[in-house]
């Protein structure tokens, strides 16, 4: 930011927060409405001193932390400190970093917004709450000093352990489809048989029959076009980024975890040299739940379409999609501060990892302004007694926006010509074996797409709240897939069993709308706090609901199995991790060997699901997913 400013200016930094709750006493006094007790972090007092000696030379004060409620507690410790020197001083609250932003804002003289600053404390405190007076009943019951329990982190670890016994729970089924191969008028084509209901052998023998193909497969001869269903297709463009969508397409195409893309994200707001000039900010403020392009940035991206890409940009007036439900919209959405400055004009100035980054979020963003993808969908029926038959085709008559990154395989397309009445020409027909598929374990992307989509957790806890399950060892990833470790299931059964009231998705989502109504001046800080803490002593005073088991046996039963394992192979895996379902889990599925165990899972070397007896190593009964 300095660049933009002249020599009459000092820009310093203070590399972050400066105070915060102390990290091994409560701080939250209870007996005075909730009141916190901030301390110097580590280090920040002597940064700040210093700080504080070039203030005092100074006629006016501006601080220019993010312009989020983070960055308003910060800017308000600042405040605190720096109102002592009876100066001026004015709150800067950037979405980019580029000359015109600096000065407008600085024309606006803002000061703090101490709504913001209301909400932010009160998710402090009650997190800070909810960890202190959680984190020791976990050791008590559990009978484990080294557990901490956190609010939004246990819902997201409960999304977790229930994926995981959706997998261990899911049976297999084989099923049947029919298809029919031959040609109506001189096009050869293959009709899927519609149904509703899965097809056992028996039953696929049965259509078999019914249609005539059975006994003499070469009886069936036609089977006439009874119904033709046709509707438009208009595939609108992808909106433009979220943080959340952000990092879920930057980690499903980039590889890239939540950490590293905003890291990548962070760098690149904060911007580049370009050339000989001054240091120019790339994209706006990456942290954000909203989807929104201000008109300003439309006017960039549309001009700059018509120089480089004319005739797909969005013809018409632009209506904008509505936000989600749970989204503040305080930002736009997360775009390139100047469409010009295109991923190949400033390749020089960036790392492999920025650019590939910047790329995705500037194409994201002019694919976000252009046309949709048009054409028309012909669904043709066909009947042979009581059974249908289709055949579907699709035409495109306008690539719109897909017609931009040319990535789409253009396919053979035209309109068929058929008529009611037409017939279509046996010729053969095959029956393919599928069987239905479990549940896929989450990914980071999908995790905090489901953040997004739920309400739980804000665009700037997104990845640390993945992180800190991590660090605490509930939860491993293993190839792109996360799965909870046996340590995970058991503080998650025991959490949701006596602390659903207060981690259920429901209640997060209904205390997320209540920081926001902080924000807006409709709920109070302290009476959310006192309604929040009231409601968690009296889960803490109540008889706690026992788990049917203890997994501490279980666990070393595994553990056990797994050296000895290990012992015999030599492919010993720190990366393998166990899960066993809750006892109390009806339908489990009974060891097909020994018949007294039941199956339980864990996630292999090469990522993929292993199947065992809960009594390894007494029986040894093993099985891969395929």
């Amino acid at each position: 930011m300095a660049s933009y400013l002249d020599k009459d200016w000092v820009v310093v930094a203070t590399k972050g927060h400066i105070k915060d709750l102390p990290p091994k006493s409560y701080g939250v006094d209870l007996k005075n409405q909730f009141e916190p007790e901030y301390e110097w972090l580590k280090g920040k007092k002597t940064v700040f001193s210093a700080i504080k000696t070039k203030a005092k030379g100074s006629s006016i004060i501006y601080i220019a932390s993010d312009p989020d409620r983070e960055g308003e507690i910060i800017a308000k410790h600042c405040y605190d400190e720096l109102v002592k020197l009876k100066k001026p001083i004015f709150r800067l609250r950037l979405k980019e970093i580029s000359k015109e932003e600096v000065n407008r804002q600085i024309q606006l003289k803002s000061g703090l917004d101490l709504a913001e600053i209301e909400s932010q404390i009160a998710r402090r405190v009650v997190d800070r709450i909810f960890g202190f007076e959680v984190s020791p009943d976990l050791w008590k019951h559990l009978k484990i000093s080294s557990l901490s329990a956190g609010r939004v982190q246990s819902t997201v670890l409960h999304w977790i352990c229930e994926r995981e016994i959706e997998i261990q729970n899911f049976s297999k089924e084989i099923y049947y489809q029919l298809k029919l191969k031959g040609s109506v008028s001189t096009e050869h084509v293959v009709l899927d048989h519609q149904t509703k209901d899965r097809l056992d052998s028996k039953s696929i023998q049965n259509l078999l029959s019914e249609i005539e193909i059975l006994p003499e497969p070469t009886r069936l001869k036609e089977i006439t076009l009874s119904q033709i269903k046709k509707k438009n297709i208009k595939r609108n463009p992808p909106q433009a980024f979220s943080t959340a969508s952000l990092q879920e397409t930057s980690f499903r195409v980039l590889g890239f975890d939540s950490k590293k893309t905003m890291k990548l994200a962070q760098m690149l707001f904060e911007g580049k040299r370009i050339g000989s000039g001054e240091r120019v900010g790339l994209i706006t403020y990456m942290r954000t739940d909203s989807t929104r392009v201000s008109d300003s940035k439309r006017e960039l991206g549309e001009k700059y379409l018509n120089q480089h890409f004319p005739g797909l940009v969005s013809a018409g007036s632009f209506t904008p999609k509505k936000q989600k439900k749970y989204s503040q919209d305080a930002h736009e959405a997360v775009i390139p501060a100047n469409p010009n400055f295109s991923p190949d004009s400033i390749a020089s100035y960036l790392s492999s990892d920025e650019r590939k980054l910047y790329q995705l979020i500037w194409e994201r963003f002019l694919i976000s302004l252009m046309k949709p993808e048009l054409g028309e969908e012909a669904v043709y029926e066909f009947q042979k007694n009581k059974h249908i038959f289709i055949y579907k085709n699709e035409f495109i008559t306008d690539l719109g926006f897909k017609a931009f990154t040319k990535a789409e395989k253009k396919k053979p397309q035209k309109r068929l010509d058929w008529k009611l009445g037409d017939h279509f020409n046996y010729d053969s027909y095959s029956v393919e074996e599928k069987q239905t598929e479990p549940p896929v374990r989450y990914t980071q992307g999908k995790l905090v797409q489901k953040m997004e989509d739920t309400g739980v957790g804000r665009p700037s806890t997104y990845g640390s709240i993945i992180e800190t399950l991590k660090t605490r060892k509930y939860i491993v990833e293993y190839h792109k897939s996360i799965g909870p470790s046996a340590l995970g299931m058991k503080v998650n059964e025991y959490l949701f069993l006596n602390f659903h009231d207060m981690i259920g998705e429901a209640f997060t989502k209904d205390l997320e709308e209540k920081l926001d109504q902080v924000t807006d001046k409709k709920e109070s800080r302290i009476a959310l706090i006192q309604n929040f803490y009231e409601g968690l002593i009296r889960i803490l005073r109540s008889p706690r609901k026992k788990m049917v088991q203890t997994y501490d046996s279980h666990i070393k039963e595994i553990g056990k199995g797994a050296k000895e394992s290990s012992a015999k192979k030599n492919t010993s895996d720190k990366k393998e991790f166990f899960v066993s379902p809750p006892p109390s889990l009806k339908g489990q599925n009974i060891c097909p060997v020994c018949k007294e165990g039941v199956v339980k899972t864990k996630l292999g070397k090469k990522g993929k699901t292993i199947y065992f007896c809960s009594r390894y190593p007494h029986c040894d009964y093993i099985t891969y997913e395929p």
